[in-house]
């Protein structure tokens, strides 16, 4: 981000630099002119000087434009993904990262504030009154007004012809006052005084106008809408036509846009579609008791699907000596959007997932044989139809389908003829499964919670995580959530916390270095999963204080599913954070339903629980560790199980840690006279967390001596004081 003004000052009086890189309230504009005067070397004692002396005290072009963008919250295209956003325009004398407030400045040149016409902006510059007026003018979206309000001041030819109208706009509207009763003095420079004055009368008397994300003018499979305004407590109200035609004017007659009720608007192509394109238009008008209402504001989105799509490929990894060569392969006509990936090694490759296209429309595996140049096989992500639509043409021409047993069984249980051949052609791998493809391998992973039987992928030499409805599902464009029914969040929580355990000890680095998810645009880095585990954390710290509405559904609940519930937890800012992450759009029951997305004992499946974690204050009452590490010995683990059997197999998982078995095994190689043990408590909030008596800190290693049959305890006081646990763990030398 930008420099900061590095002034020593009063704690509570910020600079005008810290002013402008943030969102301004009303109580720091109001001290404003007492930062301005810091930040040029005059004291606070004279920041109140007589009006003569205030007129040296200015603010640059660049300060005054922040504080715009930061009264809006404009968000900076560099700052979010979207690979169909517009180019970013830019001035020639501002730097992004180096040009003090850069930032802002771009973003307002975006939002059409300011021109770049004649390609500079002179952030340091002082700005003019008449200059503020235009940029304050045309962020509010002031009409033209019918006043000729300029003809009552004397210099009102001073006024440059271009910015007249705004001028006259801000002057007709009472926004803007001359020096004096006769004179303008539209060039003179703008003091922090007067534009505190300025603005506070422009906020406080007028709603600022509606602002959407994903911006608009841009074309796109699909958009979901998410609209604001800065004004506290205001109403937005808004109308749309999908076909092109002006929408009618917004009133208060007209549908109330409510996130946290109904969730973002859903701008697509639908499957019912007989056309390959629609155009979204929408107004919207913000209004609030006392205020005179916002301008009403138009967005536009073209929104492009095909009916018939032809398969195309980009190559996104070089093959290197220790690297595959990867290409990123989809469909513009499929629905959701979700990519196949195909990874090739110096011997084999492997196709991930199998796409959502029609197999009676187009043959993917055809289209891969266009690209491969190596046998290779099919690895299901899971079965959804966006990820397994076309198995039937691989397993059918010979490849081999590599799934979990539970995923093999599910499609040889399906209603398609087609998925039910395939499912019972499909080799079910255990968890950790290993494929050679010469100069990498590739390791498979079981990870249920979407599905009963979600595989994930690494790639050893490259600590290349590929999923698909897991981790980095975060495109901002379609405001992708997740959802994770399948499992109890908090056995989730350790079996993700193992998984990435078992990733890191397969990877050469020993670290995850990047993650693609089928839906998503771009990889992301270890971030995305710290902030994916941190989404399931929170709601076993914190319960129901966790949750929010779903961006996808509201309150009113997921309107693209036959449930309408709508649980989220949200971790990062989906505009500004490329690791951004929320699971839902369903989390248990919904909003208005008894809590039950933590454990309770059950007699359905073996799963060793005694308190019910969703009752009133059962979060409170994890005594339970999520995961422990052995560094220089072995855990073996026991059967985990998460869900009654399904199509006949049991969904568990062998040798892993279980939350609510005490009594394990450590294995350890002859001569081992120690190791270190990393206990992770299930809840953050624990009172206490022991190795052997002692005190430990929360996911922090400890030595422990070992000798054959020896024993080491860990125990766990839960954050309520009163519910505890001790876990044992019995040496085996090896």
């Amino acid at each position: 981000m930008d420099q900061m003004c590095s002034c020593t000052q009063d704690s509570a009086r910020p600079t005008v630099d810290e002013l402008t890189q943030s969102r301004v309230s009303r109580r720091q504009f109001g001290v404003l002119a007492v930062a301005a005067a810091a930040t040029v070397g005059i004291t606070a004692a004279s920041a109140e000087p007589a009006a003569a002396h205030r007129g040296s005290q200015h603010l640059t072009r660049g300060e005054f434009i922040s504080l715009i963008s930061n009264h809006f919250d404009w968000v900076h295209s560099s700052m979010y993904i979207d690979p169909y956003k517009l180019p970013q325009p830019t001035f020639n004398d501002v730097k992004l990262g180096k040009t003090e407030h850069s930032y802002q400045i771009e973003t307002a040149l975006e939002e059409g504030v300011v021109s770049n016409a004649k390609r500079t902006f002179n952030p340091s510059k002082p700005i003019t009154r008449q200059d503020a007026a235009d940029m304050l003018a045309k962020a509010f979206h002031l009409p033209a007004s019918d006043q000729n309000a300029l003809s009552r001041f004397s210099d009102a030819n001073a006024v440059d012809p271009s910015l007249r109208g705004s001028v006259n706009a801000m002057l007709a509207a009472g926004f803007l006052t001359g020096e004096s009763r006769s004179r303008l003095s539209p060039r003179s420079p703008l003091s922090p005084k007067e534009a505190r004055t300025i603005f506070d009368r422009l906020t406080r008397e007028l709603v600022s106008p509606p602002q959407v994300m994903c911006k608009p003018g841009t074309t796109a499979p699909r958009r979901y809408i998410d609209i604001t305004t800065p004004t506290d407590g205001a109403t937005i109200h808004y109308t749309y036509t999908d076909d092109g035609s002006e929408p009618v004017d917004p009133s208060t007659d007209s549908p109330t846009f409510d996130l946290r009720q109904n969730g973002v608007l859903q701008f697509v192509n639908p499957l019912s579609s007989t056309t390959d394109s629609k155009e979204y238009r929408l107004k919207a008008v913000a209004v609030k008791d006392g205020m005179n209402p916002s301008a009403i504001r138009e967005f536009t989105w073209n929104i492009v699907r095909p009916l018939q799509g032809e398969f195309r490929a980009q190559q996104v990894k070089r093959a290197g000596r220790s690297q595959p060569a990867i290409w990123k392969i989809n469909n513009p006509s499929e629905y959701y959007q979700a990519n196949v990936y195909y990874i090739e090694g110096s011997r084999r490759g492997i196709v991930f997932d199998a796409g959502e296209y029609s197999a009676e429309k187009a043959d993917l595996k055809a289209f891969i044989d266009t690209i491969a140049s190596r046998p290779y096989d099919l690895v299901l992500g899971h079965n959804h139809p966006d990820h397994a639509e076309q198995i039937h043409n691989f397993t059918s021409a010979g490849v081999t389908l590599y799934c979990t047993d539970r995923e093999k069984a599910a499609l040889s249980a399906a209603r398609r003829e087609d998925h039910r051949l395939a499912g019972q052609a499909a080799v079910a791998v255990e968890d950790g499964f290993e494929i050679d493809l010469g100069n990498v391998q590739v390791s498979l992973f079981h990870a249920p919670g979407h599905t009963n039987g979600l595989i994930t992928a690494l790639i050893n030499q490259t600590g290349w995580v590929y999923c698909s409805d897991h981790y980095g599902c975060n495109r901002p464009y379609t405001a992708d959530t997740t959802q994770f029914n399948s499992i109890r969040a908090d056995l989730f929580l350790s079996l993700q916390r193992q998984l990435v355990a078992d990733y890191q000890k397969r990877s050469r680095s020993g670290r995850v270095v990047e993650v693609t998810n089928a839906h998503q645009d771009v990889a992301v880095g270890m971030e995305c999963i710290d902030n994916f585990i941190e989404c399931f954390q929170n709601m076993i710290d914190d319960a129901d204080a966790a949750i929010e509405p779903s961006i996808r559904g509201g309150i009113s609940g997921n309107p693209t599913g036959p449930v309408r519930n709508s649980r989220m937890s949200k971790v990062g800012d989906m505009w500004r954070d490329p690791n951004w992450i929320a699971v839902g759009n369903s989390i248990g029951a919904g909003l208005d339903q008894p809590r039950d997305y933590l454990s309770s004992p059950t007699d359905a499946y073996p799963s060793g629980v005694t308190v019910d974690y969703n009752a009133e204050g059962g979060h409170l009452r994890y005594s339970v560790l999520s995961h422990l590490e052995i560094d220089g010995g072995r855990l073996v683990g026991t059967d985990v199980h998460w869900a009654p059997p399904s199509n006949g197999v049991e969904n568990k998982l062998t040798d892993k840690f279980n939350p609510w078995v005490f009594d394990y095994e450590i294995v350890v190689p002859r001569g081992t006279r120690s190791v270190s043990v990393l206990p992770t408590a299930m809840s953050s909030n624990v009172r206490s967390l022991t190795v052997n008596g002692s005190q430990v800190r929360h996911s922090r290693p400890v030595r422990v001596p070992v000798r054959h049959k020896t024993r080491f305890t860990v125990g766990v006081v839960a954050p309520d004081g009163r519910t505890s646990s001790e876990y044992t763990f019995t040496v085996r030398v090896d």
